[in-house]
């Protein structure tokens, strides 16, 4: 006669040929543990680059540092939730997880997706804010309402799939409760829409940088150049495919707890991946820093004051590529190798204003300019 104890009730039967087992079942644990140990390990150097830029060139955080940090902070809790929950079993078959600890399981679980939904919405807020203040002027073109409606729309989507996953039942209780009286969204349906939807921000992410990288009037080496920053965003495209594959996988095969570790760690990656994204365009402006002797003099000097308007010649600011007039024979240079560097400044007024400079407070804001120099 089976059991009826829920401690040592399986949530399935295990197949032909096996044996349910819960004290020394096969499990995922080590992957777990080496996965995000790698993970981890690989996006670190890239947030403390940009704290490094913060915290010594440009003195000052932007917003979208502000909501860097806090997405790594979120992305830090999003793996603490998972490894709690493959340490409570979920790395185990479902013929090796009992009733009793499957609950629990579910219970972390909605954790996991909350967290997941909440920081990979930062992130991506991250990146199109960073797009927004390098690749768009003055001037309100196509590719300034581009990045904006993006940022619009990734915005609206991840509010209302957080939601959606805070109350997937109601009570709040029924997600790992199901004896409870109550209302549920299908989360098959819910765990497709975000998969699907978050290649679709993938790629969003990653073929408008490289769509306005290609509007700019530059060489093509040094188009290639730019592009190589924001290249990293494929593999978030190519990570976030495999995710959503395993999110069809899932509707397909009963084994949830085995297959639900690995797709845990696949939006791990991909998580870091965009959050990596955010952070690429200050790993060149620290290795600059840290080389001074490749840097202009006079930039030198003067990377926190305004530039006058005689100096502005100096720089090659985004903007002047960005006119598809822009002579670019005018932007040669005499010296044999080129570096490539995007500088970004926050939004803000200087503190110092050079003497002379008219009676009035205007200064000429740096925001983004593509610096030419000796490698």
């Amino acid at each position: 006669m089976a059991s009826t104890d829920p401690t040592q009730t399986p949530i399935l039967p295990p197949p032909p040929g096996l044996t349910t087992n819960f004290v020394n079942p096969p499990t995922l644990m080590p992957a777990v543990i080496v996965g995000t140990t790698i993970i981890h390990l690989f996006t670190l150097p890239f947030i403390l680059a940009r704290a490094y830029v913060n915290a010594y060139v440009m003195k000052a955080c932007c917003i979208e540092d502000y909501l860097s940090y806090i997405s790594y902070v979120g992305c830090i809790a999003y793996t603490a939730a998972i490894v709690h929950a493959e340490t409570v079993g979920m790395a185990r078959h479902m013929w090796d997880i009992s009733m009793v600890t499957f609950t629990e399981i579910s219970y972390i679980c909605n954790i996991v997706f909350v967290c997941y939904t909440a920081t990979s919405g930062l992130a991506k807020t991250v990146v199109f804010l960073q797009l927004k203040k390098i690749f768009t002027t003055r001037f309100r073109g196509v590719v300034f309402w581009v990045i904006v409606g993006s940022l619009i729309a990734n915005a609206l989507f991840y509010t209302a799939m957080f939601f959606l996953y805070v109350f997937t039942c109601w009570p709040r209780e029924k997600i790992w409760e199901p004896s409870i009286e109550g209302k549920c969204i299908d989360s098959n349906k819910l765990n497709m829409a975000m998969g699907t939807l978050n290649v679709i921000s993938d790629v969003e992410a990653f073929v408008v940088p490289v769509w306005a990288i290609w509007k700019l009037s530059m060489k093509l080496q040094r188009k290639i150049a730019v592009l190589a920053i924001f290249g990293v965003g494929a593999i978030a495209v190519a990570i976030g495919c495999v995710g959503l594959y395993y999110r069809v996988i899932l509707l397909q095969q009963s084994d949830f707890s085995w297959l639900l570790t690995q797709a845990g760690l696949i939006c791990m990656a991909e998580l870091a991946i965009v959050i990596i994204v955010g952070c690429c365009p200050y790993v060149p402006r620290v290795k600059n820093h840290l080389r001074p002797s490749s840097t202009p003099e006079s930039y030198e000097n003067s990377k926190r004051t305004p530039v006058p308007l005689e100096q502005r010649s100096k720089f090659y600011h985004l903007e002047k590529y960005l006119d598809t007039n822009a002579s670019v024979s005018n932007l040669g240079s005499s010296v044999s190798e080129e570096h490539l560097e995007l500088h970004q400044y926050c939004e803000t007024k200087s503190k110092y204003r050079p003497k002379g400079f008219g009676g009035d407070d205007r200064v000429i804001m740096r925001t983004t300019h593509v610096e030419q120099s000796i490698s």
